[in-house]
């Protein structure tokens, strides 16, 4: 056993560990959600052909230089007499980045060096009224505009640079709008779809698991990875370790009581001819007493037999001797019985529908089940039981009573070996417990499933559905 102290998380096995703890894994994936989201933009941003234009303000050094440059020209064309042809080619100027002086005429403009084909420069013209910007562009980016006043009238100075990669930002912000939605959903959805499922994986295997062993599944466990070591890998492996020992606990119980049970046949068998013997040799005084001896031991006797039939049945180690025939003879053997018992008992039974249909079945044990169902009807019911029988995809069969009924949050221990409910069904009706233990693990043998329930207007019903033989 490890203590709680033990199995406290630090801050050390955090860090060492992070795999192992659940609280790094949504931290991590969150994290990595945001990166991929953002790693989609830039990977889509890079191969998407954007023909939309943006600028952004010019400060800073290149501003200044713009400036310096566009006063140099405008003091040389109007000092010296130069045209703005002769400054544009001269060495100094032509060295640097292509030049470009928008004129008012889209014909009287310059530029100091060739412009390619494929540049389009007029996309400058609307930033003519501006403050010096930065100018993205498909194929450059440009600086400007810079005014020059010379004689043959205003001109805009914008230094260019061709084939210029734009930075990620504004790549980004030129993108459509729709397209960066769409990408940080689409991205968001696939990182966290996957997340969710090795969240969500082995939480839906321990619900089904659970799920199973709490309907009476004693193998049902949880398919929790052994390589997972998150705090869910941590549950999964102790879920499974429970459930094995809460199997092995259970199958030890039966066990024991199959060993008991089976124990006491010996001294009970001796005790029963003891007490013949006895009663051959007694006075009539002491007979009395002895046929009381014999009644509980024959009593004792049977009770032994069901606790043994019980531990078979659940333990799955009975052997059923199946055999195909007609549903309706075996009913027909059982509800002449109950007849008699009912109406020593002053009560009557109804009957509707038949069961002529083949069954493949051991027809002690599906009699077994039919009587103690009938005999429990019975023993409660105030004047009615009621019988239905029907089939089709399946056999139907309902018995129900006209007694007190049972509290809902009882049904379901009813069928439990011992089990006695503590009003209107306690032990002084008598019984064993184990009829409808019984019942229900003779039916659940042959594939079929028993349920019991209240009806509306008082009373207990038990639904019986058992499997056709498919021709």
């Amino acid at each position: 056993m490890y203590s709680s102290k033990a199995n406290k998380p630090t801050l050390f096995s955090w860090l060492k560990h992070p795999n192992h703890y659940l609280f790094f894994k949504i931290f991590i994936w969150f994290w990595l959600t945001i990166i991929g989201t953002v790693a989609a933009l830039v990977f889509l941003s890079n191969i998407t052909a954007i023909n939309a234009v943006t600028n952004e303000p010019l400060h800073g050094p290149m501003e200044k230089n713009l400036i310096y440059t566009a006063k140099n020209i405008e003091r040389s064309v109007i000092k010296h007499k130069r045209t703005l042809n002769d400054m544009l080619s001269h060495p100094r100027l032509s060295k640097r980045k292509l030049l470009y002086l928008s004129a008012e005429q889209s014909e009287d403009s310059l530029t100091n060096k060739e412009v390619p084909i494929d540049v389009d420069l007029s996309l400058l013209n609307f930033t003519k009224n501006m403050s010096p910007q930065i100018i993205f562009t498909e194929k450059y980016q440009a600086f400007g505009p810079i005014k020059i006043t010379v004689p043959k009238g205003d001109f805009y100075l914008y230094e260019i640079d061709m084939n210029h990669q734009q930075p990620l930002f504004i790549r980004l912000k030129l993108m459509p709008g729709w397209m960066k939605v769409s990408i940080a959903i689409f991205a968001s959805l696939i990182l966290s779809f996957l997340f969710s499922r090795n969240l969500i994986a082995p939480i839906n295997s321990l619900k089904k698991a659970a799920v199973k062993l709490s309907s009476g599944d004693l193998s049902a466990r949880a398919a929790i990875s052994i390589n997972r070591k998150d705090e869910l890998g941590v549950l999964g492996r102790d879920f499974n370790s429970m459930a094995n020992q809460l199997e092995l606990l259970i199958s030890s119980q039966k066990r024991l009581l199959a060993d008991i049970s089976h124990e006491l046949r010996s001294p009970l068998t001796r005790l029963k001819m003891a007490t013949g013997l006895a009663q051959m040799q007694a006075n009539e005084a002491s007979q009395s007493y002895l046929l009381r001896i014999e009644k509980e031991a024959n009593q004792l006797d049977k009770m032994i037999a069901d606790v043994l039939q019980v531990s078979r049945l659940e333990a799955k180690s009975q052997a059923l001797s199946l055999h195909t025939q007609s549903l309706q003879i075996i009913v027909e053997h059982v509800l002449n019985d109950a007849q008699f018992e009912a109406k020593q008992n002053n009560k009557q039974l109804q009957i509707s529908g038949s069961a002529e249909v083949n069954i493949d079945c051991d027809e002690t044990l599906i009699a077994s089940a039919l009587e103690n169902l009938l005999r429990n009807a019975i023993k409660y019911a105030k004047n009615t039981i009621s019988i239905s029988l029907k089939h089709s995809d399946a056999i139907y069969i309902e018995i129900c009573d006209d007694g007190p009924g049972v509290p809902n949050d009882q049904l379901n221990k009813l069928c439990e070996p011992f089990f006695r409910q503590s009003d209107a069904r306690d032990r002084v009706s008598g019984g064993t417990g184990l009829g409808l233990a019984i019942a229900k693990n003779a039916i659940t043998a042959h594939g079929g499933n028993l349920v019991l329930s209240n009806k509306k207007q008082g009373g207990l019903c038990a639904n019986i559905t058992l499997p056709i033989i498919k021709e």
